[in-house]
């Protein structure tokens, strides 16, 4: 349960870190735009095609651009050129350097350029309205939309471009002059801004602020059921897991009534497995050929690989002695019953990811590198990656474990004569990973063994 229980947290961070990303990577798209924009303003005005004083334009759109470029700039630099990971856009705290200079380029452009350029204090709505933020935050954001609709009118009436419609001059140099529009701004015509041109923008404001809420509930409610169906799915997968963890552990238990030895060596190789499988996750030669569910899967895998034994007679199997070549024939025929023995057992379970992997161990863990194994000679890469390390991981065991027909050997030189067969009998690759982790196998060989 306490499994399930981490595995469905784990679950919900992912959506919500995805989720997060997804807001990010828009709204940074949405930066972007808005600076083109504020380029092609410059552009257009100096066509002649709007009618804005260059005083007012350069600074404030060059500072708007500014503001919105910053997020960009601090993304490219952190991912693209610096390569860091992980990526800044799934840091919560991204979204600040996106919603303050977004705030502040919006409400310098709102009061630079004259009451016309007020309708862009509904981008940083829609900005917000990407985040899966609680209720709180649109209705904040929202409102400081407001009470910066009348700022910025005003603000554009005393400090903005000179506008013919707010100012009611005729004069355009006169309305550069701070003083005289201070000697315009009487109170009648203060109260005409606000109920010709606040007011209007004010509700104009408060619908965006609704639809923007509206929009940021759809998205949290929509998350909250992919959370959901999430976790349903996660505990579909850990019954699943349980299912197939009870069949394995069953199989394993019936070998090991017939042969002890064999129920041992499973235990045992299934740890060799898992440490060799996780030790190559770590190394760039194998970036891209084996992921952690893959070493999960091979791990679980592990124990049936001498499922097919199962099929095979006490006299043969149970022998106090080395086998005829003929009886090895017939104990060489486990590996291809292994296979039909999974594919029967696991068939039904719907996890053709597992039981492709069983079958690969099972009917594969015999075959060499150089191609002289059995039951199909495989070489190379033709041999399934499971069933390379399971090679690995199964001759190891049985150098340094005793048999009536022979021996055992220090673990020291078992991985000595392995090495001797790196690139005949075993992967090279593989088997650089082992001299690597030398002394770790060595260790875990001479641990005592559990279940």
């Amino acid at each position: 349960m306490d499994r399930a229980k981490t595995a469905r947290e784990e679950a919900g961070r992912a959506l919500l870190l995805e989720s997060e990303v997804t807001a990010n990577r828009f709204n940074l798209s949405f930066l972007a735009v808005l600076c083109i924009l504020a380029l092609a303003t410059l552009g257009l005005t100096a066509l002649g095609i709007f009618k804005i004083e260059m005083r007012f334009l350069i600074p404030s759109t060059l500072s708007a651009f500014g503001l919105f470029f910053l997020p960009i700039a601090v993304f490219f630099v952190h991912d693209v050129l610096e390569k860091k990971t992980p990526s800044i856009l799934e840091n919560r705290r991204f979204r600040v350097l996106v919603l303050v200079p977004t705030w502040l380029g919006v409400a310098l452009l709102s009061v630079m350029l004259s009451f016309h350029a007020a309708i862009i204090l509904t981008v940083p709505i829609l900005v917000t309205a990407q985040y899966r933020g609680n209720r709180r935050m649109v209705v904040e954001t929202t409102l400081a939309a407001l009470i910066l609709v009348p700022v910025s009118i005003y603000g554009a009436f005393f400090f903005g471009a000179p506008d013919r419609n707010l100012l009611k001059i005729a004069d355009t140099e006169r309305g550069l002059r701070f003083a005289d529009r201070v000697e315009l701004a009487s109170a009648k015509r203060m109260v005409e801004l606000f109920t010709h041109y606040v007011v209007p923008r004010l509700l104009s404001m408060l619908a965006i602020g609704v639809l923007a809420a509206s929009v940021s509930r759809r998205n949290r409610r929509m998350l909250d059921k992919q959370l959901e169906l999430s976790g349903e799915r996660q505990e579909e997968m850990e019954r699943r897991f349980a299912v197939q963890s009870h069949v394995v552990e069953t199989l394993a238990a019936l070998i090991e009534t017939r042969d002890a030895g064999t129920g041992e060596h499973v235990i045992r190789t299934k740890k060799y497995v898992s440490m060799i499988a996780s030790k190559m996750l770590e190394d760039p030669a194998f970036r891209g050929k084996l992921t952690p569910d893959d070493v999960d899967r091979i791990e679980n895998a592990a124990p049936l690989h001498d499922v097919g034994k199962i099929v095979i007679s006490d006299a043969i199997l149970l022998k106090p002695a080395k086998l005829t070549p003929e009886e090895f024939e017939v104990m060489k025929t486990h590996a291809a019953r292994g296979g039909k023995t999974i594919g029967k057992l696991f068939a039904e379970l719907d996890d053709p990811l597992f039981l492709k992997t069983a079958e690969e161990i099972a009917v594969s863990h015999h075959e060499r590198w150089d191609g002289k194994g059995y039951p199909d000679g495989l070489s190379g890469e033709n041999i399934p990656l499971s069933a390379r390390i399971m090679a690995v991981a199964d001759v190891f065991d049985a150098l340094v474990s005793f048999r009536v027909y022979k021996s055992s050997i220090s673990p020291d030189l078992a991985l000595d004569t392995m090495m001797e067969e790196s690139g005949t009998h075993f992967d090279p690759e593989i088997m650089r990973i082992v001299e690597e982790m030398r002394y770790e196998l060595i260790a875990a060989s001479l641990e005592p063994m559990s279940k």
